[in-house]
């Protein structure tokens, strides 16, 4: 297993989360905890980069669910980018790939 790392910081858009290790049950609640931590409003994207994610198991699903409903709560839009092809195998499979905006880019321009 990879050790978690979620490195936060600003993009025009709103703020940028970068997970990197693999996120499962054992630390899913760190995900949640960044997220609640990033300075949100109205009008703001919350820019998750999953580019360097090495696993993610049922719990981490959840966490980005929890992650969404957070972003939605204050008004804001979440991005998921650079989307490992096996999660987003599983995000269509569980018709999650309707819910959350998957993008290549956390590129200002990519909105």
């Amino acid at each position: 297993m990879k050790p978690l790392t979620i490195v936060s910081s600003r993009t025009p858009a709103g703020p940028l989360l970068e997970v990197a290790g693999d996120l499962d049950h054992s630390n899913a609640q760190q995900l949640r905890q960044a997220a609640a931590g990033a300075v949100l409003s109205a009008g703001l994207l919350l820019v998750v980069d999953l580019g360097e994610l090495g696993f993610c198991d049922s719990s981490g699903i959840t966490a980005l669910i929890a992650v969404r409903n957070h972003v939605v709560a204050a008004g804001a839009g979440l991005v998921l980018v650079a989307v490992p092809e096996t999660l987003r195998r599983l995000l269509s499979l569980t018709g999650l790939d309707q819910v959350f905006d998957l993008r290549d880019s956390h590129r200002l321009q990519a909105y």
